[in-house]
């Protein structure tokens, strides 16, 4: 029997932004927050996008885009360059919900979590919880829950195990990659120039690959 095809891609810095995708993709994947173990999240030098290798014990918090076609696939190769390196992981799918009343989150609550989560300045107020990953095994997520408000803290449980493509830096010994990278400090200071950018790459794309799909 032939493998299945990996058509989901873990992402984790500019391609977080919804803006960002429908510039590329023209479209919202479908997607989940996620995290994947035993990598980080680093800032580049000089640059204003991240990088993530591994490092064990640490973790990185992003999206699961599900679903991709072909084309998209490649797009995304081609965005990334040859910096990165496409490798399988299997991100755990995340879904919150309310530690502190006891009920579902809605969906502004779960967003507003997600987005402290994205930028790295979220609080954890928790540790250690052991759930189910939705497999066979219970899986120990440390740092499972955000405080949004002095009363409202939001918990992230583990909900699947997925098969997904993630970019990881090439070079592993790079000097210039330092601490942590800034999701939302990103979006401030550079989504709207970042998204001609990426207009003007997928229109290029778009020359070059005409009739291909």
């Amino acid at each position: 029997m032939a493998a299945t095809a990996v058509r989901n891609v873990f992402v984790y810095g500019s391609l977080l932004a919804p803006e960002v995708l429908i510039a590329l993709l023209h479209r919202v994947p479908r997607a989940s927050l996620a995290v994947v173990h035993d990598f980080h999240r680093y800032s580049i030098k000089n640059r204003i996008y991240p990088a993530v290798l591994p490092k064990k014990g640490d973790k990185v918090f992003g999206k699961v885009l599900f679903d991709l076609s072909d084309q998209e696939l490649h797009i995304l190769d081609e965005f990334e360059d040859v910096e990165y390196t496409k490798s399988i992981v299997s991100p755990l799918t995340l879904k919150a919900h309310d530690s502190t009343h006891g009920e579902p989150v809605s969906s502004t609550i779960g967003g507003q979590a997600q987005e402290m989560i994205e930028s790295g300045c979220s609080e954890r107020v928790s540790n250690g919880l052991t759930v189910t990953n939705g497999q066979t095994d219970d899986v120990a997520l440390e740092d499972n829950t955000v405080e949004i408000s002095p009363d409202r803290v939001v918990g992230l449980d583990l909900a699947t195990e997925v098969t997904a493509y993630m970019y990881v830096w090439v070079n592993e010994g790079d000097p210039n990659l330092v601490g942590n990278w800034d999701y939302e400090e990103w979006v401030k200071t550079y989504l709207e120039d970042y998204v001609k950018m990426c207009e003007e790459f997928e229109a290029e794309l778009s020359k070059t690959t005409c009739g291909q799909w």
